[in-house]
This record gives C-alpha cells, structure tokens and sequence, in this order.
C-alpha cells in the first residue's frame, strides 16, 4: 500500500519518452495512485500505462473539449480525481523580429492556453482539497533570447496559476506551479541536434551558474511533483523554483 493508494492522478504530457511527464506518472505510480497518461502520442501513451498499472487517453491540451473529455474520463471511471499534473509544453526558437502571427498563436495555445483549460477543466472535477501542478519556465522569470513568445505565454500561465488559486478557494484547491532550468529530457537533447548544436557545449554554462553542478532530470522534477501533491502539502498559489539553484545565478548572460 503506497501513500497515494485509492488516489486517481492525471499527468497530461506523458507521451514522450524521458520526459517530465513519464518520470512524474511513473513516480506517482509507484507511490500507489492509478494514473491516466494523456498527451499526444497514443502508442506510447498506451505502452507507459501498461507499464505502470494505469491507463491512457489520447488528448491535445489546446482544445478545451478535449482536456474535458479527458477529466470526466478519469473521474467518471474511476470515481474520483484527486491529483493532477500539467508538463505539456513546446518551446520553439524564433527571434522576435522573425516572428509571426502563426508562432505566437503556436506557442500561446500550448503554454497558455493549455494550462487554462487543464486547471479550468481539472478544478471542476476534482476533490476538495486536490492538488493542480503545471510547468513554468526560468525563462519566464529570467531573459533568455529565442524564446520569447515561450517566456511571455509561461509567465501569463503563472499568473492563471495564482489567480486560479484565489477563485476556487472554495474548494480548498492546492493548484501550484514549478520553475524548472534547462532540464536533460529527450525532447531538449533532440531540440539541440535539430538546431545544429553540440549538447555539452549549450549546456556547460548552465551547469556552471547551478551551483548543484548539474543539470535538473525529469526525475527530479518527479520528485518534486511528488512532495507538493502530498496531503501534508499547504500552500496555493505559488510558483516555485526547482533548479539546483540556476534560479539563484539565472541564465547564461551570453545568450541573453
């Protein structure tokens, strides 16, 4: 029996494999709860469920309909929500005098966007006193170039976040965010490569301003995840840092 035995637990952004999304539904998993995995990738979705005992629902955080179907879906089967984590994100480089309506829609409707829906729709469902985690972004908190758009819609996703957090007091909603740094997924190594860079020599000048000496892993964020959904976990509406200290020394003026 785990600490969250009997406790349902959506994590949407699951669907990429060494990713924020799979180390969170696997870490909640192991403490017990019944996940339902959701994002954009049906095969792997389906293959992580099947991996950690849960159950998976295909669903594209920017549609409102959606992210509904996916909330009723796990309340409905399996009577109740109780946890829910938001790691969808998508951050394309664009400097702003390339930019274009078509980006900044782009990046609004996933980071912004998405988060609305997923704590609109989750906040209506779950139970009282439940537990909302999203995903910022240092970059929406410290200057980082080609990213803007990314940063800009993140930040406004933190301000829902503390908003959110005041309207459905009523409920006694836990609904948090977390700030992680450059964080060693498969999706930034593969980003690096598509944009023609080296990985240890993008990331040297972030290990060197964190003073924990390396990057963040999807694991660690898990972990994190884990300590705020706790039941002895009493705060709402805060944003908070999880970087090995980057947060501390901020970005790589060089890029900034």
């Amino acid at each position: 029996m785990g600490e969250f035995s009997g406790k349902i637990a959506i994590v949407m952004g699951a669907s990429t494999k060494g990713g924020m999304g799979e180390a969170t539904a696997k870490r909640l998993a192991k403490e017990g709860a019944t996940v339902v995995v959701s994002g954009l990738g049906k095969d792997n979705l389906e293959a992580l469920a099947k991996e950690i005992g849960g159950a998976a629902f295909e669903a594209d955080i920017t549609k409102e309909a959606e992210v509904k179907a996916l909330v009723d879906f796990a309340a409905d089967t399996y009577g109740g929500l109780h946890i829910a984590v938001n790691h969808a994100g998508l951050s394309d480089r664009c400097s702003i005098r390339d930019f274009t309506e078509e980006h900044l829609l782009k990046m609004t409707k996933i980071n912004y966007f998405g988060t609305v829906w997923f704590i609109k729709q989750v906040a209506e469902r779950i139970v009282d006193y439940g537990a909302i985690v999203t995903t910022s972004s240092l970059s929406a908190w410290d200057t980082l170039s080609g990213i803007t758009a990314y940063a800009a819609a993140k930040r406004a996703a933190d301000r829902f976040v503390q908003a959110a957090a005041v309207e459905y007091r009523e409920k006694r909603l836990r609904i948090n965010a977390i700030i992680p740094s450059t964080n060693d997924t498969n999706m930034l190594r593969k980003g690096l490569d598509e944009y023609g860079y080296d990985f240890d020599t993008f990331t040297k000048p972030f290990i060197d301003l964190t003073p924990l000496g390396r990057l963040s892993r999807p694991e660690d964020i898990a972990g994190m995840v884990y300590m705020m959904v706790r039941d002895e976990f009493f705060e709402t509406g805060q944003i908070w840092n999880y970087s090995g200290g980057n947060s501390l020394l901020g970005h790589p003026r060089t890029l900034a």
